[in-house]
């Protein structure tokens, strides 16, 4: 990164909650410096200026008042509220408002697409995750840690599930079983065999002893 030894704060000339924004950093730096640096952040910027400081509403007054004479013209010839004429001016009024969010908007799609799109392959973003397969390897995964049980064998059976709600616990965490203690292991356990899945298998267990 190059150093601005020739640059102060000031130089920025931004306000006192900007710059204590700024360092604060409770943001993403470097994808606030890409917004900034983006090909359409400056048009983003120059259309956001346009619109607060209204520098084109007469335009768009004038337009409009030119399309409200042009159809008291019409009625004036004897066009009703039913004229295709009439209608297209009616249709054709700008409408400040929204229309420059339609602008505003299309600039900020086009730069967010843009960042988007560079950080697709990033390894901390979830566009390639595959999550049917991420689930169905949890619950295959849940499921052999349940091995089939004699019918009156319902504490093994409990156990399984105590030990499947731990292993969905590590793959919540994307951590392996094996990087637990068995003090942290026999600790989780109690925790879980008290959850309300756990007692629920247990209820299911004594009314059905061959799930």
């Amino acid at each position: 990164m190059r150093k601005h030894k020739n640059q102060s704060v000031s130089d920025l000339h931004l306000n006192d909650d900007a710059i204590q924004l700024l360092t604060d950093k409770k943001y993403n730096p470097r994808l606030l410096s890409e917004l900034l640096t983006h090909e359409n952040f400056r048009k983003f910027m120059t259309d956001l200026e346009i619109y607060i400081d209204g520098f084109n509403d007469k335009g768009i007054q004038i337009a409009n008042a030119f399309l409200d004479v042009m159809k008291c013209k019409l009625t004036e010839l004897g066009a009703d509220s039913t004229d295709a004429f009439a209608s297209v001016f009616d249709n054709s009024h700008i409408e400040a408002e929204q229309y420059y969010m339609n602008i505003l908007s299309s600039d900020l799609k086009s730069i967010v697409s843009d960042l988007r799109s560079a950080h697709m392959k990033d390894s901390n973003t979830a566009s390639d995750i595959d999550y049917q397969s991420m689930v169905k390897n949890i619950i295959d995964d849940f499921a052999s840690q349940i091995p089939t049980t004699s019918d009156d064998d319902t504490e093994s059976s409990n156990d399984a599930y105590i030990n499947g709600l731990l292993l969905l616990f590590c793959k919540n965490l994307e951590m392996k079983v094996t990087q637990l203690s068995v003090e942290e292991k026999q600790t989780l356990k109690e925790i879980f065999s008290r959850s309300k899945p756990a007692k629920e298998h247990r209820k299911l267990r004594r009314r059905n002893p061959k799930l």
